[in-house]
């Protein structure tokens, strides 16, 4: 596929408007710390997960570029050919499902295929998560939603120890201020204790709507009555191919979009130019203090 274009959109979607595009784009002219070069794509994903509050737009969009910035972890050296980004995805399978579930929405799913701790790294994992997210949105544009679906069978409290909570909180503080989509659910499947465990040290991070968003299944029946069959792989008890040979897509689609995620990390906030005091990372995630990795008893 190729990146959706802002006229097909316009076209097929009669909430968009070329004006509140237009709009959007006097008022980041005149903040001089946001970046220049935005596209009119980009701004339509703004107006879609924002239904098109203007005001809401701007909160957004501030958090988006600002966090893009402060988050050089999640947002920084996405080359798909660094070699730990390589590993990352060598570890895991992450997919954007062919099929739409019966509501339109597009699933990403997810899960771990070699249980060799000492190659898993949250933070590499979660920017390509990140990177994939960003491909999805360039090829379909604004969708009704997102819903997540991810096996932790995998899961183990190794990969519990090696995760940072200040990386939880700006994945959380992303997801629920700057992603420039609709997150319509989260599903953990064949989740045990390190899941739930998961799920409890983030719920400070996570405000009340994306925490009952949340769901939590013992098995993949629980799951079928989110989410349809025709929208999951087999793997997931669904009745699409198998998420190892998606997976192979995925891979393909990254690479295809190397050029564009180095070109992306243009888009960032100059600090230098922000009217008032500049921001550090400490004033945009509050004090990351001595919680860089978990403590597992």
């Amino acid at each position: 596929m190729s990146p959706i274009t802002a006229e097909e959109q316009l076209s097929k979607n009669n909430k968009l408007k070329k004006e509140n595009i237009e709009y959007l784009r006097d008022w980041m002219s005149k903040q001089p710390h946001l970046p220049s070069g935005v596209t009119d794509e980009q701004l339509i994903l703004f107006l879609n997960c924002c239904k098109h509050s203007l005001e809401a737009c701007k909160q957004t969009i501030e958090m988006y570029y600002t966090i893009r910035t402060h988050a050089p972890e999640l947002f920084a050296n996405r080359d798909t050919r660094r070699r730990e980004l390589q590993q990352a995805l060598s570890i895991i399978e992450i997919v954007a499902m062919p099929k739409r579930d019966q509501h339109g929405n597009l699933v990403m799913a997810g899960r771990v295929v070699d249980n060799n701790v000492s190659k898993f790294s949250y933070e590499e994992t979660t920017k390509a998560w990140f990177m994939l997210q960003d491909v999805i949105l360039l090829e379909e544009g604004a969708i009704p939603g997102f819903v997540f679906v991810l096996d932790a069978s995998s899961a183990g409290m190794g990969h519990l120890a090696r995760t940072s909570l200040s990386t939880v909180k700006k994945y959380y503080m992303y997801i629920q201020e700057a992603f420039p989509g609709i997150v319509i659910a989260n599903h953990m499947v064949n989740a045990g204790p390190v899941i739930e465990a998961f799920i409890n040290i983030g719920k400070p991070f996570m405000n009340k709507e994306l925490a009952s968003k949340i769901f939590i299944h013992s098995s993949f029946d629980t799951l079928h009555e989110h989410v349809t069959k025709d929208a999951l792989p087999k793997e997931f008890g669904g009745n699409l191919d198998s998420l190892s040979s998606y997976s192979k897509i995925t891979m393909a689609q990254l690479e295809k979009y190397r050029d564009w995620f180095k070109e992306e990390e243009a888009l960032r906030v100059d600090e230098s130019k922000r009217q008032g005091k500049a921001k550090n990372s400490g004033d945009v995630f509050g004090l990351e203090g001595s919680f860089k990795k978990l403590d597992i008893d």
